[in-house]
């Protein structure tokens, strides 16, 4: 697992990563233990969202997607948590929602057993980042308030096949860092509903966690 991906700054975050998780792969548990293995990382938090407003019909429910986060979040490490503030809605959700309401739930983030410590500096300020892919990034001008959301976080954007990061348009976001995801570039979640649409479900299995293995079986009867 490579680390030198995420640079060291002298302040603490909290890492908001959203997404459809339609399912969660290999991909996704890589980039949660980077950000868990990051000494100024107090806490990751999973928030699968109920349907992107800016995409189709998942492939698996709600529920179904936030169950397989409960295990990517387990076997991820410690420091994750997992929200279902967006499935709760039970109805598309603009991140800035979001945001704005675990923002008023941070503390309680903070002083969950699931943190291994607290910052040793207790005036030092926590930030929020939310993670996302570099398309997402890109198209961020599309999103809902995205100019105050800019405001309100700073942004860990995942790269996976360009060395550059495309800022959106018109926007001013602070990029705390990048994640490099290039040895992954063979796997997302759009590869892997492929596959078990064609019916090779051993392949797509290939790109997923092994604990989650069981609960694609019961999905698709096998």
């Amino acid at each position: 697992m490579d680390t030198s991906n995420l640079k060291q700054d002298s302040t603490y975050f909290i890492a908001i990563y959203g997404g459809s998780f339609d399912p969660p792969h290999l991909a996704h548990l890589e980039i949660l233990k980077i950000l868990n293995n990051n000494p100024f990382c107090l806490q990751t938090i999973l928030l699968p969202n109920y349907q992107n407003p800016l995409k189709s019909k998942s492939l698996f429910s709600p529920n179904e997607r936030l169950k397989m986060c409960e295990i990517l979040a387990q076997i991820s490490g410690d420091k994750t948590a997992i929200s279902d503030y967006e499935i709760r809605q039970n109805r598309p959700t603009h991140t800035i929602a979001s945001i704005r309401t675990l923002q008023k739930q941070i503390s309680s983030f903070l002083d969950s057993n699931q943190l291994d410590s607290n910052p040793p500096d207790s005036n030092s300020q926590t930030k929020l980042c939310f993670v996302l892919g570099s398309d997402s990034f890109e198209t961020l001008h599309l999103w809902k308030d995205s100019q105050s959301l800019c405001e309100l976080v700073e942004f860990i954007v995942v790269k996976r096949e360009t060395s550059t990061i495309t800022h959106p348009q018109n926007l001013t976001p602070k990029v705390r860092t990048s994640i490099n995801l290039s040895h992954f570039n063979a796997i997302s979640s759009s590869k892997v509903r492929e596959l078990l649409h064609n019916g090779e479900i051993n392949k797509a299995l290939k790109m997923l966690p092994q604990e989650i293995f069981p609960f694609i079986h019961a999905h698709f009867k096998l």
